[in-house]
């Protein structure tokens, strides 16, 4: 069955701009409340009020999705400003809790030279197992005590509708702090923050698709959009990339549907290209039987804030299409 291109390209036409700002982020799905005090119509934009949202959901063993729901809607909502000081609140309030870290470390030391001094008495079997008990118990405490008090809301976020993104924006916004202000205390949530999107974008968590023209308008504008390298002239343009003799691939991630977050552009040619504008001119491509290579020509990530996670995941990753 033959698709009409027409309504497409309409679309495409109406809706696709040339820089990424035009294209808002789709909102996360809403929750329903979990109380009449959860409502998310009944929040308001202030930083204080977001700083409520985020304890809220890290207080709780298991944070409520309509807290996480009206944090993610609040932070968005907030100016550089704003999402600096709420920042620092996650960073400073939700540190680490060395006080308890120290506890757990004295009782440790004291264990464990008890039971060395145990270990040159003789039949001290029982009291050895003993000790050894407590010592792994009190080592599991300490890798309990060792994890932030910010990492459980991380996780859970992670695990919200359009979360993902927003721990992206996040780690973007942070980045942007720790440019003013360098403190380690910032640099600890960006390390543990940086470590945990590495393992959510790790390639086993991608779908690598080709994008063609039969694809929804809404993904095609985003090409168009988001090309960073060499511009998308025109639909005209845009099918040609499309096309017989080129290929666009893109990274998907199911947590963020419909949205690519790093697409690729291929150009199969008969020989190697000289210059750019052999593989961008309106000319009829060869067949594609007669090609003998593949020109990567461009790689764009879809929002500018996600270009800050690829620095690591293009060192666990190769991009073979």
């Amino acid at each position: 069955m033959t698709r009409s291109h027409t309504p497409k390209s309409l679309a495409v036409l109406l809706r696709a701009r040339m820089h990424p700002d035009s294209i808002p982020s789709p909102p996360p799905a809403p929750s329903p409340p979990a109380s009449p005090e959860l409502d998310p119509s009944a929040r308001p934009a202030a930083a204080s009020s977001v700083r409520h949202w985020l304890h809220a959901s890290i207080a709780a063993a298991s944070p409520p999705p309509a807290a996480l729901e009206c944090f993610s809607d609040g932070y968005r909502s907030l100016d550089r400003g704003g999402r600096h000081e709420i920042l620092r609140s996650l960073a400073t309030d939700y540190d680490v809790p060395r006080a308890r870290v120290r506890d757990l470390m004295r009782q440790y030391v004291s264990v464990s030279a008890t039971g060395e001094g145990g270990d040159e008495q003789p039949g001290a079997e029982r009291e050895e197992g003993g000790a050894a008990s407590a010592l792994y118990r009190m080592e599991r405490g300490l890798r309990d005590a060792l994890r932030p008090k910010y990492a459980g809301f991380l996780e859970a976020m992670n695990a919200q509708p359009g979360g993902l993104k927003l721990l992206a924006v996040i780690r973007a916004d942070l980045l942007a702090l720790l440019g003013e202000e360098n403190a380690p205390v910032l640099r600890a949530l960006d390390g543990y923050l940086k470590e945990k999107l590495v393992t959510w974008l790790s390639p086993a968590a991608l779908a690598l698709h080709q994008i063609t023209w039969d694809d929804p308008a809404s993904l095609l504008e985003k090409i168009v959009a988001y090309e960073a390298v060499h511009p998308i002239r025109n639909l005209i343009d845009l099918k040609r990339r499309l096309g017989v003799g080129r290929r666009c691939f893109g990274y998907f991630h199911p947590a963020i549907p419909g949205e690519p977050l790093i697409f690729i552009e291929v150009a199969l040619l008969k020989d190697m290209a000289t210059s750019i504008q052999e593989v961008l001119l309106d000319v009829p491509p060869i067949a594609e039987c007669e090609a003998k290579c593949a020109l990567f020509y461009s790689i764009s990530s879809t929002q500018a804030y996600q270009v800050l996670i690829w620095e690591s995941f293009f060192s666990s990753v190769s991009l073979t299409c």
